[in-house]
């Protein structure tokens, strides 16, 4: 029996031999896959499976994936890119960070308010670092006394290296009398505070004086003479709260010409178009300055005259704003006797 199965064996391979060699007989091809292509193929669908779950489940895939493909007997194993999401820094600050102090736009040094009275202090700075100020930039408040100020307050455009800046914020004066000063930076976008001078570390400052009476103008003596007088300011309800006038010598015997100078004070309640000018009144002819028109945000404005005399003369002068509303202040007398 065991040989019979083994004669119908041979018999099978021998036939199945002769009907491929017999002539005008077609083999059928069998398909040839090139595991190359497979492997290839497997790879693609492979990566995508990794990148689905890579996306939700990121923090359970490992840091370099791998895959094993198995064809016929052949095995690739393939590593595939891990899909991570990208890190998230801060804005780099490119160059150096400097301020350089040019000007306070209003509220001089030593202005007058009455308690719980708001204003605008506005400085004008230059970027004289190598960096450009973007918005991601802050005026931010240091030390001393805030005054109601915002702790941190973006800057609005972009400041290149070399240009000017006006910046301001909107300040309270304190609620009891005295002299109170703040201190105030600015902030990079990497959030390090920068100010004046050759390290950056200099702060400028707000400096005001709070008293329960009316605002008076501020008056400075100076050169030889007498300290000069300070005229009250009028108040109202409208936009112009208060104005005043004083001079810097009210009594001088001097060699003519003399100039005396006047320093102007007016507080608005609200932004508006102010024309102001110097009135005089001496009974002779005098070279008055021009009037002044300005678009100015609400607070405490000042300005300084000069006024030069040729001859003796005794007179009284006023600060007169013509708009948006007439306003006079009180008068300021000064005499001049020539030597």
């Amino acid at each position: 029996m065991r040989l019979k199965n083994t004669l119908c064996i041979v018999l099978l391979v021998a036939s199945v031999g002769l009907s491929a060699c017999k002539p005008g007989s077609q083999a059928v091809a069998t398909p040839t896959l090139e595991p190359q292509a497979v492997f290839t193929a497997a790879a693609q669908t492979a990566q995508a499976r990794m990148t689905e779950m890579a996306a939700a489940t990121p923090s359970s895939m490992p840091s370099t994936p791998t895959a094993t493909i198995a064809v016929g007997t052949s095995t690739a194993t393939m590593q595939l890119a891990a899909t991570t999401p990208a890190a998230t820094f801060p804005p780099a600050v490119s160059g150096s960070d400097r301020v350089e102090f040019v000007a306070d736009l209003t509220v001089p040094d030593g202005t007058i308010f009455r308690p719980g009275e708001k204003f605008t202090k506005t400085w004008r700075l230059i970027n004289a670092g190598t960096s450009t100020w973007t918005t991601a930039y802050s005026l931010v408040f240091f030390s001393g006394e805030q005054m109601g100020g915002a702790a941190s307050t973006p800057l609005t455009a972009q400041v290149p290296a070399g240009q000017t800046v006006d910046i301001g914020v909107q300040l309270t004066a304190p609620s009891q009398e005295g002299k109170y000063t703040g201190y105030w930076m600015l902030r990079n976008a990497s959030g390090t505070n920068f100010g004046m001078g050759s390290n950056a570390d200099g702060a400028f400052y707000v400096q005001i004086n709070v008293a329960g009476a009316a605002v008076t103008g501020t008056v400075t003596a100076s050169g030889t003479g007498t300290p000069g007088v300070t005229a009250s300011p009028t108040s109202g309800e409208g936009v112009v709260t208060s104005a005043s006038l004083g001079v810097d010598t009210a009594s001088v015997e001097e060699t003519c010409p003399y100039t005396f100078t006047f320093t102007a004070q007016f507080v608005l309640s609200e932004a508006a178009t102010v024309t102001y000018k110097l009135d005089v009144e001496a009974g002779i002819p005098l070279s008055l300055p021009a009037p002044t028109t300005a678009s100015l945000s609400a607070g405490t404005h000042e300005w300084t005259y000069t006024l030069e005399l040729t001859d003796s003369v005794s007179g009284t002068a006023y600060l007169h704003i013509t708009a948006p509303e007439d306003v006079l202040s009180d008068p300021v007398s000064f005499t001049l006797t020539c030597r």
